[in-house]
Formats: C-alpha cells, sequence, structure tokens
C-alpha cells in the first residue's frame, strides 16, 4: 500500500530525546530555548515561540488579536476544525469567507465582502502549504487596523515572494503533529512580529507567569492576566532541533514529488491541478487535486494500492459553527471533487510514477 501519510523521524532523535531524559530538565527548560533559537535562525522569524500544539499559538494570537464575545473574525470554510474551534475559545464568531478555485485559499475579495465592525482579524489559511494572496489581504487588514492571523500548519517552509512564511502576517502559527514536515509528536510555533507580543505570548503560555523573573517568590506570583499551559517541553523541543538540520533535505524531497506530480498529470480529462505562480513557494504538505467523480477517483487509486482523502472537510458544516454556508459559491462548487494524493519522505520515485500512472490509466 502506498500510504496518504508517513511521519518523518530522523534517525538522530532517538539520542537526542534520550539525552535529555538523562538530565534534570524535561519539562520546558533548555532545548526549548535551543529550539527556538534556531527556529529563528533557520526561518528567518523574528519573534519564535514554541507552545504544545498549533491550535494553542492560534488560541493566543487570538487573544493578543483582542478577540472577545460577540467579536467576529474572517477566516476560510477549507481547513481543519482546529483553526476555527479557537475563535470559540474567545466567545468569537467565525464568518466564513469564499475561497479561490484555482488555490482553494481564502479569497480577498471575500473578506472585503465580510467585514464589518465587529471583525477584530483575518485569519488565513496557507491550504496545502500554498501561500495565500498576503498583499492583498495584509492590505485589507490595514485599512482597518485588525490582526492578520496565518494557520500555517501547512506551510512550514513556505515563502511569498521570496519572504518566509512567518514572518508576513501579525501572527502566524505552526504545527509539529504527526504527520507534518517535521514532528515533535505533537507541538507547535507561534511567531510574532513585535517585541511587546513575543514577551506578552510567553508569559500567555504559562499561566501568565514570568518565568524569567529571580526575585521574591511571591512577586514573580502576581498573575496580571490569564494565561493556559500551553508551553512545549525539552522532549519535544529536542525532537525538533534535530530534525530542523534535515528541514531542507525534507523540503526539497517534497518539491521533487509535487513537481513530477505536476508534470505527470497535467491535461487528464477530468482532473484539474491547482495552480501554482513563481512568487510562491509551497511547503508542498499536501498534494490536492480537483477530480470529476471523486468516489470513482478514489476506489480506482485504492484498488490499486495507493491511499487518498479529503484530508478536512469544510469548517462551516458543523453546527458549532451554524451549519453549512450557502453564500460560497466557490466552496460548494469545489466541495463534491478536491481529494489529495500521497506526499511523503518515504516515497520512492516508483511509489509517485505508479501514482501518476493509476490516475492516466482513467477512472
Amino acid at each position: 500500500m502506498i500510504n496518504m501519510f508517513w511521519p518523518y523521524i530522523s534517525e538522530k532523535v532517538s539520542d537526542a530525546v534520550v539525552e535529555v531524559l538523562k538530565t534534570r530538565w524535561i519539562g520546558q527548560g533548555p532545548k526549548v530555548e535551543e529550539a527556538e533559537r534556531k527556529f529563528k535562525k533557520i526561518l528567518n522569524v523574528p519573534f519564535p515561540v514554541t507552545v504544545n500544539s498549533c491550535t494553542s499559538a492560534l488560541h493566543l494570537a487570538l487573544i493578543m488579536s483582542g478577540v472577545g464575545k460577540d467579536d467576529e473574525v474572517i477566516t476560510t470554510p477549507m481547513t481543519c476544525s482546529a483553526t476555527n474551534i479557537p475563535i470559540l475559545y474567545c466567545g468569537g464568531k467565525a464568518v466564513f469567507a469564499d475561497i479561490k478555485k484555482d488555490t482553494m485559499n481564502i479569497d480577498p475579495s471575500s473578506i472585503r465582502e465580510k467585514i464589518t465592525d465587529r471583525t477584530k482579524a483575518i485569519l488565513v489559511v496557507h491550504w496545502a502549504g500554498y501561500p495565500c494572496d498576503m498583499d492583498e489581504i495584509l492590505a485589507i487588514a490595514r485599512e482597518r487596523n485588525i490582526s492578520v492571523i496565518e494557520d500555517a500548519a501547512h506551510a512550514l517552509g513556505a515563502k511569498y515572494k521570496g519572504r518566509p512564511v512567518g514572518s508576513l502576517g501579525d501572527f502566524t502559527c505552526f504545527s509539529f503533529q504527526a504527520i507534518k514536515q517535521i514532528t515533535s509528536g505533537d507541538g507547535g510555533l507561534l511567531t510574532v512580529l513585535n517585541k511587546e507580543n513575543y514577551d506578552r505570548a510567553k508569559l500567555l503560555r504559562w499561566y501568565g507567569i514570568d518565568r524569567a523573573f529571580q526575585g521574591d517568590i511571591y512577586w514573580k506570583y502576581q498573575i496580571k492576566e490569564v494565561g493556559y499551559k500551553y508551553h512545549m517541553n525539552d522532549i519535544a523541543a529536542a525532537m525538533l532541533i534535530v530534525q530542523l538540520d534535515d528541514l531542507a533535505k525534507i523540503l526539497k524531497r517534497r518539491k521533487e514529488i509535487a513537481d513530477k506530480y505536476h508534470e505527470g498529470l497535467k491535461g487528464i480529462d477530468g482532473l484539474r491541478l491547482l495552480s501554482r505562480s513563481k512568487e510562491k513557494e509551497s511547503g508542498n504538505w499536501l498534494f490536492t487535486v480537483q477530480a470529476r467523480d471523486r468516489k470513482g477517483f478514489t476506489k480506482k487509486l485504492l484498488d490499486n494500492g495507493v491511499e487518498s482523502h479529503m484530508v478536512h472537510v469544510r469548517c462551516d458544516i458543523y453546527p458549532i459553527f451554524g451549519g453549512k454556508r450557502l453564500d460560497l459559491p466557490v466552496m460548494n462548487e469545489v466541495e463534491p471533487g478536491y481529494v489529495s494524493i500521497p506526499l511523503h519522505n518515504k516515497l520512492t520515485d516508483e511509489d509517485v510514477d505508479k501514482v501518476i500512472k493509476t490516475i492516466k490509466s482513467g477512472w
């Protein structure tokens, strides 16, 4: 079976974890700080804050964006529920904008239509790792003086006009869940653009306590804002530190596979490929296509030993978000046909060729 996903675990991870287990630090300690320094260097992001999940990073970003009861956050339906549930943590309302057919990313023109005086933030997702139209989105946000939050769970290593994802919006949230480009089993990263938010994020991830303070213990625990248990531990950080050494190699191989798919699947009747642009460099977490007769497409692949999957179902259909929106024409058009095919570092060229050959033979 050619599997849809396969975790990437460096051969160095076991030794790195064992070394941590021999020390007195297995919670948040020196490895967490080392990981943050390494992310800053490799991703070229200004202020990285590790956390225990991308969901936690999103929650902190929404808090720092001022989202509270009945405030609105414009977001995309084309994502995991984990993107939008943190809006509800804050008492806010998810307002779903439409997507673009050629990328499945949020459509800036739809964002403009959805903005109201209650809008506090725009939350975007770089679907499959391919960056959204950030210039347009940032311009809309600046006009309204609202935050841009990027869910970059798919987009580690992606670039927009030469700039790394993580250095564009006010807040960017990465995931190191099991099947992402690199993993710590679970984990996340929040990047921010200024020192004030950086300091606040570090407080919020640990109950609102200033862990760096060295004075009287009672002063240290003068908590001024509700915080959370969102910190990363040194075991997870050690896993990330060694895997960051492999990131360039990981991304290179994923791009090679995506390139082979793009070349091999062009011009097939009943199959639409998502668009690519020279100014946008994908993190290539997924390879999504739009297929006529998705059921037949997935069955043909499975009958030939190849997994495929929708991966995420549109978010607006969940009762907690109010149910399926009918005012999202492109989302409604794309919904019956999108599906992703295997993309991970365990795939061989022969595996990729088999996937292409199977699809080319029809369904």
